[in-house]
C-alpha cells in the first residue's frame, strides 16, 4: 500500500479515535451530572469509533486498533474529562507534610 495512503487513514483514525474519547467524556458527565445517560453522545462514540476501527484495520491491521486506537482513545478521554472538570491531574512536586514546614532547624552551640 502507498505510504501516503497509510498516512491519510491514520490522521482519520486519529481524529476518529479522539472524538470517541471526547463524546464518552462528554456523556460520562451529564450521567453524573443529570442523572441520565446521554444516548446521543454513545452513539456518536460508537460511530467515530467504527469509523476509526475500520481506517485503522485498512491502514495497519488489528494491531494498529489496540496500539494506536487504544492509545489515542485514551488520550481524548483524559484531555476532554480534565478539560469539562471531572478530575484534575496536577504536575509538581510532592507534597510536604505540616510537620516539615512548621519545625525550625535547630542550630547547636
Amino acid at each position: 500500500m502507498i505510504y501516503g495512503l497509510q498516512l491519510v487513514l491514520l490522521i482519520f483514525a486519529a481524529v476518529g479515535y479522539a472524538g470517541a474519547g471526547v463524546a464518552l467524556a462528554v456523556s460520562r458527565q451529564r450521567k453524573l451530572r443529570e442523572g441520565e445517560r446521554d444516548l446521543g453522545m454513545v452513539g456518536v462514540a460508537t460511530m467515530l469509533s467504527l469509523f476509526a476501527i475500520l481506517c485503522t484495520l485498512v491502514a495497519v491491521g488489528f494491531a494498529g486498533v489496540l496500539a494506536f486506537g487504544g492509545v489515542v482513545l485514551w488520550a481524548g478521554y483524559l484531555f476532554m474529562a480534565q478539560r469539562i472538570g471531572l478530575f484534575r491531574i496536577e504536575t509538581g512536586g510532592p507534597p510536604s507534610t505540616e510537620s516539615e514546614t512548621s519545625e525550625e532547624p535547630r542550630r547547636t552551640r
